[in-house]
């Protein structure tokens, strides 16, 4: 029983990494292509190259449930197709027992999934975004193109043109407000560096807003304080969507501290909390589809329906994360609506087929 358990294992993921890297390599081609129209300054080719590379993990992480559908449909449907299983229900082997077999794989890819997202994703997009900004113009201030990274510290705005990881800022615009919410001071520096604890702004230009006038002063350097640290840019520098779980919910205890808004965090922090038990219940959709309505047709429809399948689940999550912000429902239920409809619609399918 456990050679049969162990080649049911190893069809589906075979199947599964197949679909990764095809998948996976596909949309890295899709992203050079795009990224070549970026290119700038000292950012050229072979930078762009390396960028790709090192967001090869967050692409195999963000297709991974997909590739497991896709792949549970693939490897199980060549054994539909070759009646290996239904020689295996002959012999009194249960729908149950062939989907555990099926999830053993599943749940490895699971875990070294979840591993890439905590420890590889975060790290490497902080890398890649710093040296793609820093490449491609850091000494400009503004940008009329949304390039930049924004952090707010009580009343004021902060916004970077590009970090380093070393605790270097470049093109550094400060917006001080005051109580009322008006614009009090834009200070502008081409440079920040952190050294003994402390941040020394170069080529400082100060502009102070009055209520009848306005006044523009320049020094060569100033000390900054700031609570800011090169460890708490870690989390300015990348999207809520690539940082990790335990950054997720610490930066989201901060912003509930601080009074603003964390739906866009609580939402990304939720997704990936319950990425594995939505893979789990794509994975029982698509066996429930082997041994009902996919069971006689060609791979190439498997292929297919799993594809439509694993996109109708995402856009449902994608539809249902502004909803929860505009509805005023709890963003976990962003996730756990499509993973409870998936898992229900398989497991009713599944008992019809067993």
């Amino acid at each position: 029983m456990n050679r049969l358990d162990n080649y049911v294992a190893r069809n589906v993921l075979f199947a599964t990494l197949m679909v990764v890297v095809v998948i996976a390599g596909l949309d890295a081609i899709f992203a050079l292509v795009d990224e070549l129209g970026r290119l700038k300054g000292e950012y050229q080719f072979i930078e762009a190259l390396q960028f790709i590379f090192m967001r090869l993990p967050r692409r195999i992480y963000e297709y991974m449930p997909m590739a497991c559908l896709i792949g549970c449909l693939a490897g199980l449907g060549s054994m539909a197709a070759n009646s290996e299983l239904t020689v295996m229900r002959a012999a009194g082997i249960s729908v149950g027992r062939i989907t555990l077999a099926v999830m053993k794989p599943v749940l490895v890819l699971m875990v070294i999934s979840m591993l890439i997202a905590e420890y590889a994703i975060p790290p490497l997009e902080r890398i890649a975004q710093s040296q793609r900004a820093v490449a491609q113009g850091k000494d400009e201030t503004l940008s009329n193109k949304g390039r930049g990274y924004w952090h707010r510290e009580g009343n004021e705005f902060m916004r970077f043109t590009a970090i380093e990881p070393n605790g270097v800022l470049h093109g550094v615009t400060l917006y001080r407000f005051n109580e009322a919410s008006e614009l009090q001071r834009i200070r502008t520096a081409k440079r920040a560096i952190y050294q003994r604890g402390q941040w020394q702004m170069e080529q400082v230009s100060d502009v102070l807003i009055y209520s009848d006038h306005t006044e523009r002063q320049s020094q060569p350097s100033l000390m900054w304080e700031t609570g800011l640290t090169p460890a708490s840019l870690n989390v300015v520098m990348v999207l809520p969507r690539d940082m990790s779980i335990s950054g997720l919910y610490q930066y989201t205890r901060y912003l509930q501290q601080q009074g603003l808004n964390a739906d866009n965090y609580l939402l990304s922090f939720w997704r990936k909390v319950t990425q594995p038990l939505g893979t789990i219940a794509l994975v029982i959709l698509g066996i429930s589809f082997i041994f009902g309505p996919l069971r006689a047709v060609t791979p190439g429809q498997r292929i297919f329906s799993g594809i439509l399948v694993g996109l109708v689940y995402k856009y449902a999550e994608e539809l249902l994360a502004p909803a929860s912000i505009v509805f005023g429902f709890e963003p976990v239920w962003a996730s756990i609506i499509p993973i409870a409809g998936c898992m229900l619609v398989g497991l009713l399918m599944m008992r019809k087929a067993g």
